[in-house]
């Protein structure tokens, strides 16, 4: 019996592949390497295959991909359709044995039907079928169940209407014109907007500035003053409601979940950290437009996006630009005079 299922097997993967395979639980991490581009085309080649084969649910496409159980992570998916995303390793590395059948790798492969973004994290082995080298799936790390695309634009994408109202901070540097997102931060824009009204900001300076980073404002100096707001302490984090860290993004800091206060920050970063990109969990067209505006999804669902700056970003851009201390701090900051509000024009 031991030999019959060995054949049949090897019709699928190849006999020295399966030797391999039985000895997959007992590996031994020889070396690291640093993938090079023949190396993420061919996890891209193979992957794309794979998700060709799995929306077309031909029979054995799990078999010729998958080694062991792993292919029952996949079957909701077969015969769906399909859009392959992008495939990268994350790692890779030799293990002790066979020089044909020695490499290992981790790699992160999403993939999309018409409703959701599925994200996988696999481990992944190099393996010979005869003359052939091929890459199959040998462990699923970790998966996720599906993120649904937003039903609704995402609102910082959408034009102002008419009559929106806007918020204006007037600076030693010029204005800079924001929207805010009632709808989606109600808690941290009527903090906001109180604070402006009380004169709170008036004549404070934008603390601490990191050029490609943020621009910062509020209390900042460990005076206790942190915890003001209208609420009369620190509120609760509004950090899933579909509003992210693009490039001009207006937020409040905060010390840990739920302590906001009035540290604000507006985000200055006109490029995207891929590496980090890669890692987040996000919506093809979140992700995409991080690609074409810039920003720093590494701190979404940390915290609170409550506005979008509309105009004025060279004058962001200038005050990221500032000479600074070894805190961060700008040796000549530059001052917030006032805070107002007025309603977009309707043409």
């Amino acid at each position: 019996m031991k030999k019959s299922k060995v054949v049949l097997a090897a019709g699928v993967l190849g006999a020295a592949a399966i030797i391999m395979k039985k000895k997959l639980g007992n590996e031994t991490v020889t070396k690291h390497l640093i993938p090079r581009h023949w190396d993420e085309q061919e996890i891209k080649e193979r992957l794309q295959d794979f998700t060709q084969k799995l929306a077309a649910g031909e029979e054995e496409v799990l078999e010729s991909f998958v080694l062991g159980k792993e292919g029952k992570h996949f079957t909701p998916l077969k015969g769906q359709e399909l859009t392959f995303l992008t495939a990268r390793f994350m790692s890779l590395y030799k293990i002790k044995g066979d020089s044909r059948n020695n490499l290992r790798g981790v790699v992160t492969y999403r993939v999309a039907t018409p409703k959701k973004e599925y994200t996988y994290l696999l481990q992944v082995a190099r393996l010979a079928d005869g003359e052939k080298l091929d890459w199959y799936i040998q462990k699923i790390i970790q998966q996720d169940h599906g993120i649904k695309y937003p039903n609704q634009y995402l609102l910082q994408l959408t034009p102002v209407r008419p009559n929106e109202e806007l918020c204006q901070i007037e600076t030693d540097a010029g204005t800079i014109t924001l929207r805010v997102f009632q709808q989606d931060a109600p808690k941290a824009v009527k903090n906001w907007r109180g604070l402006a009204k009380q004169g709170f900001y008036d004549g404070t300076p934008f603390a601490r500035v990191i050029k490609d980073f943020v621009i910062q404002g509020g209390a900042l100096d460990g005076s206790g003053e942190e915890a003001q707001s209208i609420y009369g302490g620190y509120f609760e984090d509004e950090v899933d409601e579909g509003l992210y860290h693009f490039d001009g993004a207006v937020c409040f800091g905060n010390h840990g979940p739920n302590t906001n206060g009035n540290q604000f920050y507006i985000v200055e970063r006109n490029h995207v950290d891929q590496e980090q990109l890669y890692r987040m969990n996000l919506p093809l067209k979140v992700r995409s437009h991080y690609e074409a505006v810039g920003g720093i999804p590494e701190l979404d669902g940390r915290y609170t996006v409550f506005g979008q700056v509309i105009e004025g970003m060279p004058v962001v851009r200038a005050i990221a630009s500032q000479m600074t201390d070894e805190k961060d701090a700008p040796l000549e900051p530059i001052m917030i005079q006032k805070i107002s509000f007025k309603k977009a024009s309707q043409n």
